[in-house]
């Protein structure tokens, strides 16, 4: 059952939807969506394709837009305040559905706020990045103390190859054949994920 909500945030309201799974789950995942300037939001098809994974799985889901998108208000802030959007959310998944733990899934440009906000979340078990921009953006915050999972294509043209290859302590997921928006390879990249989350 999906329940539109709204999530105060540090920019004003934040536009949000929550997928509860049928049994209470002791766990929750938050997705974040690739980059607003390039028309990304919570209504993205690798993040549909997380989510069916996810709840597949039995975890609730929380997908949310970053300020400035869709109805929540604000303006782009470069990640920084993409970070802090996400920290809110964070905080409100916990109150509200009371998880045992936190799974944080970042597509592209989500991928590097989840990145940069992680080690500031209570409760994450899981980190799992899809096509982060290694190389184009910045992957220097700290690295979260929990498992953390990289899936991307091998033909992703926003990725470094170098860059990514220079990441320790992180299991690596390639999709063949898939770019950066895995056209075309939605069942390569749902296989993938599904070894990501179990």
């Amino acid at each position: 059952m999906t329940e539109t909500v709204q999530i105060v945030g540090p920019a004003g309201t934040l536009e949000a939807m929550l997928d509860r799974v049928a049994s209470d789950s002791a766990r929750i995942a938050i997705l974040c969506h690739p980059h607003p300037l390039y028309g990304g939001s919570m209504h993205d098809g690798v993040l549909d394709a997380a989510a069916s994974v996810l709840r597949n799985q039995g975890v609730s889901v929380l997908r949310f837009n970053f300020r400035g998108v869709g109805l929540s208000d604000g303006q782009h802030a470069g990640g920084e305040g993409e970070a802090d959007d996400l920290a809110a959310v964070a905080a409100w998944g916990l109150e509200t559905c009371q998880p045992e733990s936190i799974i944080l899934v970042g597509y592209s440009f989500g991928a590097a706020v989840a990145w940069r906000a992680a080690h500031l979340l209570p409760k994450l078990a899981r980190l799992v990045l899809i096509a982060p921009p290694a190389g184009m953006m910045s992957f220097t915050a700290p690295a979260p103390a929990c498992p953390v999972h990289v899936v991307y294509g091998d033909g992703d043209e926003y990725i470094n190859a170098a860059a990514l290859a220079a990441w320790t302590g992180v299991t690596r997921h390639q999709v063949d054949g898939a770019n950066h928006f895995f056209m075309g390879e939605w069942q390569g990249l749902s296989a993938a994920l599904a070894a990501a989350l179990k």
